[in-house]
């Protein structure tokens, strides 16, 4: 989610309660120790008690590389600084990513996923958890369970699994029955990740991958209020409607003001679109804003236009979750 779940946003899906944590984009790591500064941009969570979002919800940080040695240097900065919880990312598909040798490329090889683990974990030396994101393998499925065992032999406390191979990048289906499998191969949590976008996800997740939690991606974007829609149906066996568009439109507009506070405004303009993009996938009217105002390029037109009358056509969206 890189570009996407940064702390503004984090804060803003956080405010309902729903989530239990929340993990950074990732710091990439290449060769040698980052300076502070780097992880406060990544997790300005860092500054505040707890490792926290405003609503209280834990932060975890994130690292991506593929050299034992700096992952492990800094790895100890991460720690000195304040870091509660330690992830790694072995799941990134990005071409530009896996071609500098980080994130899912590494799943071509089990022994590096564990060495990379193994490295992490000795640096923090117990003090903090470091846990693990990682993909059903890169080209196919034959590591599947292996790099999960590695990452554990490595001493991960956790597993987060995308349901799909680096080469199915996005693509329905996710395979959540391969995470039963990994599931039966290893001692340590395993969560299900992709593809869930709705209660009726969720519950097929969990039923075929025999997984206590889920992880929410791009399912928390297009629907905000997901993880609490989860949680009230777990307490209460009831639906809550769908989100009504003016509240979607409140927090559009919340998300603008704290990004514009620092950003440029072309910035922010191209970071409400990204959202309102998101969103449009499981919402009829966030599909007919963003047909819209898809080419609206200055930004209080586009807040404006989130709630301006525009004309009726066919949107091209799913059915509201």
């Amino acid at each position: 989610m890189e570009g996407v779940i940064d702390a503004v946003t984090r804060d803003l899906l956080t405010r309902t309660p729903g989530f239990d944590w929340a993990v950074t984009e990732f710091v990439r790591v290449v060769d040698a120790p980052l300076p502070p500064r780097v992880f406060r941009r990544h997790c300005p969570e860092l500054d505040r008690p707890g490792v926290a979002t405003p609503a209280g919800v834990p932060v975890h940080l994130q690292l991506l590389g593929a050299d034992p040695a700096a992952l492990a240097a800094n790895a100890r900065q991460a720690l000195h600084l304040g870091a509660r919880s330690l992830d790694l990312n072995f799941g990134c598909p990005a071409k530009t990513v896996n071609r500098h040798d980080g994130g899912a490329s590494l799943l071509r090889d089990p022994g590096r996923v564990e060495a990379a683990v193994a490295a992490v974990q000795g640096a923090v030396g117990g003090a903090i958890p470091v846990t693990a994101k990682l993909r059903l393998g890169f080209a196919d499925r034959r590591l599947a369970l292996a790099c999960a065992r590695a990452a554990e032999r490595g001493g991960a406390a956790q597993l987060v699994v995308h349901a799909r191979t680096r080469h199915e990048g996005y693509r329905p289906p996710a395979h959540w029955e391969w995470l039963a499998r990994i599931r039966h191969r290893v001692r340590i949590p395993v969560v299900a990740n992709g593809d869930i976008w709705t209660l009726e996800d969720y519950w097929k997740a969990r039923t075929l991958s025999g997984c206590r939690d889920v992880m929410l991606g791009r399912g928390a974007l297009a629907d905000p209020w997901l993880a609490p829609r989860i949680r009230h149906w777990q307490a209460t066996g009831e639906r809550l409607p769908a989100t009504p568009w003016r509240v979607r439109a409140e927090l559009l507009r919340d998300f603008a003001a704290a990004q514009r506070s620092t950003l440029p405004e072309r910035v922010v303009t191209a970071l409400v679109k990204q959202w309102l993009s998101h969103m449009r996938s499981r919402d009829v009217e966030a599909a007919r804003r963003f047909q819209a105002l898809k080419r609206c390029t200055a930004l209080d037109a586009l807040l404006a236009g989130l709630e301006a009358p525009i004309p009726r056509h066919p949107a091209r969206a799913a059915t509201p979750a």
